[in-house]
């Protein structure tokens, strides 16, 4: 039954799920950018596409006290976090001094902090080198570094040894474990894990190999071994395990220029026969003291197929090649070249990974490009041929580093992802760097700068543009350039800006592939100066007094000017003469080579002739002068001075000529030698006039030549309408001061003080809140602004007054309003609104809808879910909202007017499940959620359930958290918690008592294991007929009259019977009556039928 109760369950799950399957809802094609305020972003419509291994992202973040980070080793785990090790030291071929480590939880797209990595003697000048990382059977991460003593020593604190340490996460590495070495130099170490968990190390040790593992992750190891007693000519051991007892190692013949390996299949105990790998005899050569040709080695976990990779010179110069083996490592294939290039330049340090499908993988160190880069391939075929080579790294590090380290490395990801990371040096220093494949969304950003060949800085490196760059989507670099630029002594180029809008130096963020151009011009050098030095000539309206310089735009045009003529002394002045160029006195010039201009000039005296006082009019060679005039002369010439010796001056000024300063007559002739002075001397009056637009002014009146006298006005200010006024600001004209009367006037000439009225407006700013500012009068056409203490207002619980804006004259909706400009009187008026606090409360759900609501508004409260699970058993549920708003609808309460503060709250009930146990007979009624306190009852819908013929149960009460006995309902439950009602039942049997003869008591239903005892009588008579009790039969048999059965099951019994004598024993007498009472009988049935047939 439950089988069959369970189907339609089943049916409706597939359902669901084909449904999910099918029905895919569509999804935002809008990419979301979290807001930044600093970079400065070009737009265009979409990020490139996905490109292997692009864009090439920076691990190490400047934070180590070592600038150069080299050798880096990798791991990926079965998360996909990629850990990532490598060595600090401080410069490019320098030993180690310590190591580092990041790691990417986001595929490699960003990187954790930089840490350095515990040492087994730290803070004792201990030195660390050469990283490399394993994981274990566990997942987890095992490092593994030299640590060894910078002065060469093998004695204790440092010695020379190798410390390993573990993690799971890439921050907490725990303990780290140190194994010293056997007294030389520990070098160009690796480690791996067999599936059982033991830990293999291998090393050179003076150029001999060395050997040693360890069952509990570093703690403790075995004896360091010399496996196959390999001579002291090894270096770079590489170590390699299959399933838990096969151990591979392989290693570079120093003396022999080959490639070694050798194999154990008893966990490292006992070692095959060495096997030379490359099959060029001496071809695994260096180039150089760096280019070492360090083997790779790789295991197909599912082939057991052995891969190996290393630098070969068979060919002239190295290349990559590869081997494999398919016996356990008893023999290796042909030789297979990786590198696709034609030419003659060098490929070394290779690594190499294997997939889950068999696909092997190569990355290496690749000088094709006149450069380092890192390049990639791969091979479907155990090695046989290989795909295209692939470069990773997008930009070159310089041929000058001859060591970027000794290896890096190449690891495959969960997902059978390509991950590198390499030494880098595109920078000013090594960095390490990460690529996978695939990539990850970059976009390529080229910086150049218009003329290109100019200086770019990126990310803080200078070259000449133009620079690319393919950089992680979303990823932010700063570019910059200087200026100016030197091209010559007498020529450079200027910025002028950047494409994009940025400063000189600015942030970008990539979204999009694009181009920036820095924008140059081209300048000349030019120098402009007079002749002789110190005249004044005029560059684009600059004067100048000495020979200048200015950088001038390519094919700019600029004036120059000679102003003529120039006084280099009261007396004395110059006329230019000409231009070196040939031009004018004032022309221009073009700025399409570099200038030299100079402005030569003449010299003149001056004679000057004047009045006193100033003005009167004079003649000089016949023309009349009316103010002192200096005539340039040359020496030598003869002119005639005259005045008339009477003259009016200006209104109110009278003038009497009294003599020439020469001691000549009104009109003689003078002979010019050389410079003079001459004036003509008059005595005056002098009318001072006092003008005001306000009546009441005063002193006006002829004043002495030299007197003084005031000018005076009487009001301050004057009304000329409501709200606008005259206001007093002083005398202007011949008069100063800013009171009523002016400061004293020196009459030395005709004289006009002038009272200076203002128009004024009142501005008038009111508020019904807060402390309103700005009343008070301002100047006509003045700009003023109405300002308030503050746009909120408290008036009570719940309640406040919101400013809105400004009316009247002013506008705006800030505290101070916008500029009013005062044309006339006006009028300020601070808007206010008043607004109600809505609270919405509840126990349990997430509300909305509380808030501030403009007075008069409505406001609905809602809830969400409307019934929450707090334990088994137990929920919350949704009533009713109560205070301010009605309703039973917990997505919207009913409309609440915003008149005044309100407060709603959400009124809930708590309920517990009921559930009712039946086990299996009968259906059950009450199941279901009640009130919390309240009563509920659990019934059946039968007391008494059939099982089968002659079987069936009854109830028998109510246990758990029920009580009674009546089937229908049990004792009230107070729903205080969670409930069960279980009912009790008790199996019964029919026992059926069959007789032939009359029938025996004892028929009926009996409880399960019940003794019931039936008894039938000896004998028994029917009709007349006296029987004698046989025995039993059916399920129990016996002869006894009286018997007890146990109830185990439904029972049948019969009783049987056996006749005896008819009942009283009739003699022969009493038969014979019998017999003639049946004849007389039949002869009365005789005659009746007789006579009933002779009727008509």
């Amino acid at each position: 039954m439950r089988g069959r109760a369970l189907r339609p369950l089943v049916v409706l799950l597939i359902a669901i799920v084909a449904a999910s399957i099918v029905f895919v809802p569509p999804t935002s094609g809008t990419l979301r950018v979290a807001a930044r305020s600093a970079p400065i972003q070009a737009t265009a419509s979409t990020p490139e596409a996905i490109v292997p291994f692009e864009p090439n992202i920076k691990i190490t973040d400047g934070s180590s006290p070592y600038a150069w980070q080299v050798e880096p080793t990798m791991v990926v785990n079965g998360s996909g976090t990629v850990f990532v090790g490598w060595k600090e030291t401080n410069g490019p071929d320098a030993a180690g001094y310590r190591v580092g480590s990041s790691y990417s939880t986001d595929l490699g797209r960003t990187w954790a902090k930089n840490i350095l990595m515990n040492q087994t003697h730290p803070n004792q000048n201990c030195r660390d080198s050469d990283p490399w990382m394993a994981l274990d059977p566990r997942d987890r991460v095992h490092f593994a570094y030299l640590e060894y003593d910078p002065n060469g020593g093998s004695l204790p604190p440092c010695g020379s040894g190798l410390d390993v340490s573990n993690t799971s996460d890439g921050q907490d590495w725990g303990t780290v474990h140190y194994i010293p070495g056997l007294g030389g130099l520990v070098d160009k170490d690796s480690i791996a894990f067999d599936s059982a968990g033991r830990l293999y190390a291998a090393w050179d040790e003076g150029n001999i190999l060395a050997l040693s593992w360890s069952d509990d992750d570093g703690n403790h190891w075995a004896p360091i071994r010399n496996p196959g007693n390999v001579g002291d000519f090894v270096l770079g051991a590489i170590v390699a395990t299959f399933e838990n007892s096969t151990v591979y190692l392989t290693w570079w013949d120093i003396n022999t220029n080959n490639i070694m390996f050798e194999s154990s299949s008893n966990r490292g105990q006992t070692w095959s026969p060495q096997v030379q790998v490359n099959d060029r005899i001496g071809s695994a050569a260096p180039v150089g003291a760096w280019q070492i040709p360090i083997p790779a080695m790789n295991v197909d976990r599912s082939s057991d197929a052995i891969y190996l990779a290393w630098p070969d010179q068979r060919n002239g110069n190295q290349d990559i090649y590869f081997a494999n083996s398919t016996d356990g490592g008893k023999t290796f294939g042909t030789n297979h070249r990786i590198n696709d290039d034609s030419g003659a330049t060098s490929q070394w340090m290779v690594d190499l990974a294997v997939d889950r499908r068999g696909t092997v993988h190569a990355a290496w160190e690749d000088g094709r490009d006149g450069n380092s880069n890192i390049f990639y391939s791969n091979s479907t075929n155990g090695g046989a041929t290989w795909a295209t080579n692939v470069r990773v790294s997008s930009e070159d590090t310089p041929r000058s580093y001859d060591r970027p380290g000794d290896y890096f490395a190449i690891e495959v990801g969960f997902d059978d992802s390509i991950n590198i990371v390499w030494t880098d040096g595109r920078g000013e220093d090594f960095d390490i760097f990460f690529a996978r494949n695939p990539g990850f969304p970059t976009a390529t950003i080229t910086v150049t700068t218009s003329p290109v060949g100019l200086p770019v800085t990126v990310d803080g490196n200078t070259m000449p543009s133009p620079v690319q760059n393919t950089w992680l989507t979303g990823s932010t670099h700063s570019i910059g350039t200087t200026s100016p630029i030197p091209i010559n002594a007498t020529s450079r180029h200027i910025w002028t800006g950047w494409s994009d809008g940025g400063a000189i130096s600015h942030v970008i963020v990539a979204d999009v592939g694009q181009t920036i151009t820095a924008s140059f011009k081209k300048q000349y050098q030019s120098s402009v100066m007079p002749d002789p030095a110190g005249l004044r000539v005029l560059v684009d309206g600059v004067v100048y007094t000495t020979a200048a310089s200015f950088w001038w735009d390519d094919g700019s045009s600029h004036q120059v000017q000679a102003p003529s003529p120039q006084s280099v002394s009261a007396d004395v002045r110059y006329v230019w003469s000409s231009w070196s160029d040939g031009g004018g006195a004032t022309h221009l010039v073009t700025a399409n080579t570099a200038l030299t201009l100079v402005a030569t000039f003449l010299e003149e005296d001056a004679m000057r002739i004047s009045t006193s006082p100033v003005g009167l009019a004079f003649i000089v060679d016949g023309t009349t002068y009316s103010s002192a005039t200096t005539f340039w002369l040359a020496p030598g010439t003869y002119h005639t001075i005259a005045v008339s010796t009477l003259q009016s001056g200006t209104p109110g000024v009278r003038y009497r000529f009294t003599s020439w300063s020469d001691g000549g007559a009104a009109s003689h002739v003078v002979a010019f030698a050389a410079s003079t002075s001459i004036q003509a001397n008059f005595s005056a009056e002098y009318y001072l006039d006092v003008v005001s637009s306000v009546s009441g002014a005063s002193g006006s009146g002829w004043y002495a030549a030299g007197a003084t006298a005031t000018a005076s006005v009487a009001d301050e200010t004057f009304a000329v309408a409501p709200g606008e006024r005259l206001a007093f600001q002083g005398w202007s004209g011949d008069a100063a001061g800013d009171g009523l009367t002016s400061a004293p006037i020196v009459m030395d000439g005709p004289k006009t003080a002038i009272a200076m009225y203002g128009t004024q407006y009142y501005l008038e700013v009111s508020s019904t809140h807060g402390i309103p500012s700005g009343s008070g009068w301002y100047d006509a056409g003045s700009p003023a602004t109405a300002i308030l203490s503050t746009t909120l207002e408290s008036s009570g619980p719940g309640a406040r007054f919101v400013f809105v804006g400004w009316s009247g004259a002013a506008s705006g909706t800030a505290p101070t309003s916008n500029p009013i400009v005062m044309d006339g009187a006006k009028v300020a008026t601070a808007m206010w609104k008043t607004q109600y606090e809505l609270q919405v409360v509840s126990a349990y759900g997430d509300v909305s809808g509380q808030g501030w609501y403009d007075a008069g508004s409505t406001a609905v409260a809602r809830l969400a879910p409307s019934v929450v699970p707090l334990t088994a058993g137990t929920r919350a549920t949704f009533v009713s909202w109560t205070g301010d708003a009605t309703g039973t609808d917990p997505i919207a309460s009913s409309s609440i007017p915003m008149n005044g503060p309100r407060t709603v709250g959400a009124s809930w009930r708590i309920e517990h499940e009921l559930t009712i146990d039946t086990q299996g007979h009968g259906t059950a009624i009450g199941t279901g959620w009640y009130v919390s306190g309240s009563f509920a009852v659990a019934g059946l819908n039968a007391s008494i359930v059939g099982v089968s013929p002659g079987t069936r149960v009854e109830f028998a009460g109510w246990t758990g958290d029920a009580t009674g006995t009546a089937a229908s309902d049990s004792s009230p439950i107070l729903m205080a918690g969670p409930r069960t009602a279980t009912a009790e039942w008790r199996t019964e049997y029919y026992l059926r008592v069959d007789s032939d003869i009359g029938a025996i008591q004892g028929t009926g239903w009996y409880l399960s294991q019940a003794s019931v005892t039936i008894r039938a009588p000896a004998q028994m008579t029917s009709e007349g007929q006296i029987y004698q009790f046989s025995g039993w039969t059916g399920d129990r048999t016996s002869s006894d009259s009286s018997i007890t059965i146990t109830m185990n099951g439904p029972t049948t019994v019969r009783a049987t019977w056996s006749s005896t004598a008819p009942l009283g024993g009739l003699s022969a007498p009493g038969w014979g009556l019998i017999g003639l009472v049946v004849a007389a009988a039949l002869a009365a049935i005789i005659f009746l039928r007789r006579r009933r047939v002779r009727r008509p």
